[in-house]
């Protein structure tokens, strides 16, 4: 395998100080490049272990410490923001790198890999899009070019005409995608990991970014969001139709082997437990395990007098941890991270953890698959529910928004069982229709937006910072929905979300400080981005208020 894992965490003008140094690519070829990015793209173990278990998991009330939430916990915001690094110089040249290799070959071949060029633009489009989320405006349409005879000093493109940039560039890829080429083209075949170099699948990847970036669009340009919307709901044939559409990267168990992929010490969260329980959502048992409190090892903490004799057992299982530092350090809740040792062989715990496996398959020997959703089928028909509620498309929002549960139960039972979850069980026959019956689930006209992003929210589970979004995008889940996440308190204070990445002052040795500088002063030219460069209760130009 050619590709090699890049560590997150470079400092942000270390793009500009790597480009300095020219580098060659000898013989490889364009796809076998290719390879690299996905590699690069989803193995970073220090985001996953900072910014998503540390960070915006915590944020969103998708899991909590082990030993339940401090106010220390939720207030660390230090080593935040690793895709910065990630993209430069890696993703971004990586990707720029194909594109360069087939600008070098001769005409006669280069037609044969018109759909590879376009196809690199789509990661490089996804990933540049992930780091202007919370950090606004960015170097991109010259960026990555001072190997090639480009800037050392790319200037910064705001989030507003990047979208803009974007979206054009992506229509212009499906165009491609989709017609006839030329000449038979030159396959990515296997070093696509995430569709195999099929051409149109990567059309609907495309298709399915357009709408999610329409759907940021949407609080400042809510006309272009829509016609943008509009444009791909009515490319039907170019709509994911299943989940075998949807884009996501699937990796053996030493993919995410490493320490920093460790989920052990973290708990379910109980709002979303309490939620699902209540409701018999089958992917209960795929986020989070049961405690070890059965019926059995009740009875052997009887007889050794850990609990007195009468004891009634309860059977659920399932117990997720507040979220408040308040609440987890009253007594009576603080007891509950402590487990109760029975004998040398036993101990009970009360709180729920994750699935573990869901996240590193190689946790306690484990051999399953790693899985890493971008853009899932389920996200798409979702988003879809949205517009038809809203009244932008004229599509049916109860059919899609129950479609929608199918394909999210059904990715997560076909994830749950690659990666070989230890207490794994099938979908029993009436699971599904069971719990689109029960009571906060069935399609309510009156709730439909709020019942759509709760859908949406627990189909994040693998996506922190597509939940970030939401809840930025729709102010939900929130104390009042029916999946009632909680208002944090600390030291008896509600707890404000962080809304974007700290940013900071170029260096005086940064060589283009210049253009950073100019970024960062016409961003705080909006009251909204907050009162200061590093605040992170600000907020970049899409997340208006």
């Amino acid at each position: 395998m050619i590709a090699a894992l890049v560590l997150g965490g470079c400092k942000k003008s270390a793009f500009v100080d790597l480009n300095t140094n020219p580098s060659t690519l000898y013989s490889i070829k364009p796809e076998e490049q290719f390879l690299n990015a996905p590699i690069t793209i989803h193995g970073q173990d220090f985001e996953q272990f900072y910014d998503n278990y540390r960070r915006i998991m915590y944020w969103m009330q998708q899991s909590t410490a082990g030993a339940g939430n401090g106010s220390v916990t939720l207030k660390t915001v230090g080593n935040f923001d690793y895709r910065y690094g990630i993209f430069y110089p890696s993703v971004g040249a990586i990707l720029t790198d194909v594109q360069k290799l087939i600008d070098k070959m001769p005409d006669s071949a280069k037609a044969a890999y018109a759909q590879i060029y376009a196809i690199a633009d789509i990661p490089k489009i996804y990933y540049g899009f992930y780091v202007s989320d919370i950090n606004g405006s960015i170097p991109y349409s010259e960026a990555f070019q001072g190997r090639y005879g480009g800037t050392l000093t790319p200037k910064y493109e705001s989030q507003q005409s990047l979208f803009t940039l974007w979206d054009k560039r992506l229509k212009d890829i499906i165009g491609i995608l989709k017609g006839a080429p030329s000449v038979t083209q030159v396959s990515l075949g296997k070093n696509d990991l995430w569709y195999h170099g099929d051409p149109a699948l990567w059309a609907k990847a495309a298709s399915a970014l357009r709408l999610k970036m329409a759907f940021r669009l949407a609080k400042r340009d809510p006309a272009t969001a829509s016609a943008i919307a509009k444009e791909v709901v009515a490319d039907a044939g170019n709509l994911m139709a299943s989940n075998a559409d949807g884009w996501v990267l699937y990796a053996d168990y030493n993919f995410t082997s490493g320490g920093n992929w460790d989920p052990s010490e973290f708990r379910a969260p109980k709002p979303t437990m309490d939620f699902m329980y209540a409701q018999g959502d089958p992917r209960m048992h795929m986020f989070y395990q049961q405690n070890n409190y059965t019926q059995a090892n009740l009875n052997t903490a009887i007889a050794a007098g850990v609990y007195p004799v009468g004891t009634t057992w309860n059977p659920r299982q399932y117990v997720g941890a507040p979220i408040s530092p308040d609440v987890v350090a009253t007594p009576s809740v603080k007891s509950w991270f402590t487990a109760k040792k029975v004998n040398d062989n036993l101990s009970l715990d009360t709180v729920s953890y994750l699935q573990w496996r869901m996240f590193q398959p190689a946790n306690n020997s484990g051999t399953g698959q790693s899985f890493f959703p971008i853009i899932t089928y389920a996200d798409e028909l979702f988003m879809r529910a949205e517009l038809a509620v809203a009244g932008i498309t004229t599509e049916d929002p109860q059919a899609l928004y129950y479609a929608g549960i199918d394909a999210s139960i059904s990715f997560y039972d076909q994830a749950a069982s690659k990666a070989k979850l230890a207490d794994y069980a099938p979908l029993g026959a009436n699971d599904v229709a069971n719990y689109k019956a029960s009571a906060a689930i069935v399609y309510n006209p009156a709730k439909a937006l709020e019942q759509i992003a709760i859908q949406e929210y627990i189909n994040f589970f693998k996506q922190p910072n597509e939940a970030w979004a939401l809840f930025k995008r729709t102010g939900m889940p929130n104390s009042s929905t029916a999946l009632a996440n909680e208002d944090i308190l600390i030291d008896g204070t509600v707890y404000n979300i962080p809304r974007r990445a700290a940013l900071t002052t170029p260096a005086t040795t940064d060589l283009n400080k210049v253009n950073k500088q100019a970024a960062l002063d016409d961003m705080s030219k909006d009251p909204d981005f907050g009162t200061n460069i590093g605040d992170l209760y600000g907020r970049v130009w899409w997340d208006k208020k």
